[in-house]
């Protein structure tokens, strides 16, 4: 069994393979077109996903930390200590922004609201940019085609699946 193997770069975005089969009595040719482009938007779409992953826990625990303070729960304890720690670090930028209204024990932490609005903007004006890079149209799509051809020449079966 010998196989030949043939790579065609035809264009930036599409990659054609060719690998030839032949054994005593058929050979088969099997033909691999694979959008290199829509690979590539894949790979941005995971990253996005990811992205609006890490928003969205930033945007948990800057919520939880809004809650604890508007119901004026205990600061030492674990929870709370564990919530207004971590969150912390995420409105460190906005402290002093604007004042903090409170009454009795209960505060309105208003830097906390605009730092989950800034961190939303942020994120969603990064999922952009990468759209936008990531975005390269392809018209072309993926096919693999298998044709076997028996010694007299003539094609006993073909398969062809469409893929993209």
């Amino acid at each position: 069994m010998s196989m030949n193997q043939q790579v065609n770069e035809v264009a930036v975005d599409r990659r054609e393979e060719t690998v030839v089969t032949q054994q005593p009595g058929y050979a088969a040719t099997e033909q691999v077109t694979r959008d290199v482009a829509a690979e590539r938007r894949l790979v941005f779409y995971q990253i996005t996903r990811v992205l609006w992953a890490i928003l969205g826990l930033i945007e948990i625990l800057l919520g939880l930390r809004f809650f604890l303070k508007l119901i004026a729960a205990n600061a030492e304890s674990g929870f709370g200590a564990l919530i207004y720690g971590v969150s912390g670090v995420f409105t460190a930028p906005f402290a002093g922004l604007v004042s903090t209204p409170t009454s009795g024990g209960n505060v309105l932490e208003v830097t906390t609201l605009i730092a989950m609005a800034v961190y939303a903007l942020f994120f969603w004006i990064v999922v952009r940019v990468i759209g936008i890079v990531a975005d390269r149209p392809s018209a072309r799509t993926t096919m693999r085609s298998v044709h076997e051809q028996m010694p007299d020449g003539i094609n006993r079966s073909s398969h062809s699946t469409r893929i993209g």
